[in-house]
């Protein structure tokens, strides 16, 4: 345990002289600074009442003082990882301050950003410069509407300070953990990297730890956790960095099946390598999987509105629709949000799509040769998957990875396929093939004409008003579910690689942007305003292009702020 830093006693003054005052005598503490040791302590937001969401405050520290050398933070990966691995203490010793200060409504909360099992960038906790800047919120004691000072002087003296100096200066931290965390993700880097030099679609290292502590849970199982290996002919021996010589599961682009029975572990993998284009924290079991980062999960998604679209390609001749050369619907059916998700996935510049039987639409997916002879060509508008999915991967580039188990006409395909059996996988491309051989199946294609080229679209955002009564611009979130911008609202759940909700926020302002951007420039294509605005992020601050940094954003992927933007009505 360090030894506390002494509390200002301009602090302790001025919040005793408010003791029993009115509650919102305590906004004569927002915007000054006060130093605590090395530390200084500013109040950027004091809230309203004690009801209220907790005030805001900044912890600044120089990372010299803190006892960190610039080896630390002098790349941008070593910077992230100190920056992930110092939240992630914060938020530890947060979790012990709870029911320890004395008053009404939320008195006492203290809190931070809440990171996850992934290593991304959050405004929570910062390197600028030299500097390390820490958020943290916390409610001001308050009895109903009267301001309680003892309380609070306990609460800035005995409580927060230790906060910070227990989770923020190298001496009272784990510094080989602090290394650890480091070398991790320039070892995720490193393989990422290899991704592309290979040729391949994600990389899974023997011994990683796919299932996951529950369905609801990004944690890992702990008990009874299978790990997985590779089967031989897939196993690839690399070198990375820091872990030295690895083995495990190259599965090269292309056209990738993952089949097996019930309850094998297919969807885990899946679910594995879908999470894998962002890295994982030290522990986390899935350290040493990689996949294509701009790999994105399509679905069938009833009821999403599609904006003007070319979808002849996978929809043509429907009924009472002259042309579906610039199709548009606000509740899209389930065959036809995933032939939309897909023509915007490939838009977006993704090489790798993901997908599930479970989630996918029935219909879009095949039509074996038994319905194609009760309903024919000419009466089917929707041209299948089956028959597109080799043209998308010779045509457009862009490699798919296919969870199926109900049917194998995929396998004539398929590149190579994957059984999983009891959550481990083998290679089982040569008996699929066999079985083609053996099994021609009396199926057509059904495809009339080649896939037309994707074009890139742009959104004109002139009539979406962010404003909502008195204020100007309303930006608002429901967990990763809804995006609230003004009185429109988003429904965005399943665009599954929004991991937090701070990336959907930090969506919405790119979006506010995005519209000013297109005020000054109406030709600036969506893409290339959205990948300027990401760029002026990924360069500067996360809060560069926001009001003030609340400390909640994370930094989300250029294919899921299109994701976002197409799903506008």
């Amino acid at each position: 345990m360090l030894t506390a830093m002494p509390v200002p006693q301009e602090l302790i003054d001025q919040v005793t002289s408010m003791d029993g005052r009115g509650y919102k005598a305590y906004k004569n503490l927002q915007g000054r600074s006060f130093p605590f040791g090395l530390f200084q302590l500013t109040f950027e937001h004091v809230q309203g009442d004690p009801f209220a969401a907790p005030s805001r405050l900044s912890i600044k520290i120089a990372l010299p003082s803190a006892g960190f050398s610039s080896f630390h933070y002098n790349t941008p990966l070593r910077k992230l990882a100190l920056e992930d691995h110092l939240l992630r203490a914060v938020k530890h010793r947060v979790q012990q301050c709870q029911g320890r200060v004395k008053g009404s409504g939320r008195s006492g909360e203290v809190a931070v950003q809440s990171p996850g099992q992934k290593v991304i960038r959050r405004s929570g906790m910062q390197i600028i410069k030299d500097n390390l800047i820490l958020t943290l919120f916390a409610g001001l004691p308050g009895d109903g509407r009267r301001v309680l000072a003892k309380e609070c002087v306990k609460l800035l003296s005995n409580i927060l300070p230790p906060v910070w100096e227990e989770s923020l200066l190298a001496k009272s931290l784990d510094m080989n953990q602090v290394q650890k965390a480091l070398e991790t993700l320039e070892d995720y880097s490193a393989l990422s990297e290899m991704l592309n030099q290979n040729q391949w679609a994600s990389y899974i290292a023997n011994g990683s730890l796919l299932p996951r502590a529950s369905g609801i849970s990004d944690l890992p199982l702990k008990d009874g956790g299978v790990v997985f290996s590779a089967p031989e002919e897939l196993s690839t021996e690399i070198h990375l960095p820091h872990r030295g010589k690895i083995s495990g599961m190259a599965i090269p682009l292309g056209i990738t099946l993952v089949v097996g029975g019930g309850f094998h572990g297919k969807s885990t993998l899946l679910k594995a390598i879908q999470d894998a284009v962002y890295p994982h924290v030290t522990g986390d079991g899935r350290e040493c999987i990689a996949t294509q980062t701009t790999a994105v999960k399509i679905r069938a998604e009833d009821g999403r509105s599609v904006q003007p679209i070319n979808v002849s390609g996978f929809m043509d001749n429907l009924p009472l629709v002259p042309s579906t050369e610039n199709f548009s619907t606000v509740s899209a059916s389930g065959s036809t949000s995933q032939a939309v998700n897909i023509l915007e996935a490939v838009e977006a510049g993704s090489s790798l799509l993901l997908m599930d039987e479970d989630t996918c639409a029935t219909n879009f997916m095949i039509r074996d040769a038994r319905m194609q002879a009760l309903i024919t060509s000419n009466q089917e508008p929707i041209t299948p998957l089956v028959d597109r999915i080799e043209e998308l991967n010779k045509s457009f580039a862009v490699s798919t990875l296919l969870v199926m188990g109900g049917s194998g006409d995929y396998f004539d395909s398929a590149d190579q396929v994957i059984a999983m059996d009891s959550f481990q996988p083998r290679l089982v491309t040569a008996r699929a093939k066999q079985i083609v051989r053996e099994n021609p199946g009396s199926r057509k294609t059904e495809a009339p004409s080649p896939l037309p080229k994707v074009q890139m679209r742009t959104r004109n955002l002139s009539e979406l008003d962010f404003s909502r009564g008195k204020k100007p611009c309303v930006i608002q979130i429901q967990k990763t579910i809804s995006l609230i911008l003004g009185r429109t609202e988003i429904d965005v759940r399943y665009i599954e690689h929004l991991v937090e909700p701070g990336q959907l926020e930090l969506c919405g302002w790119i979006l506010k942007q995005l519209k000013d951007m297109q005020e000054t420039d109406a030709n600036v294509s969506n893409s290339d305003a959205i990948k300027i605005i990401l760029k002026t992020i990924e360069t500067g601050e996360l809060e560069s292009i926001t009001p003030f940094n609340n400390g909640l954003l994370t930094l989300p992927r250029f294919q899921d702020v299109m994701a976002i933007l197409n799903r506008l009505r």
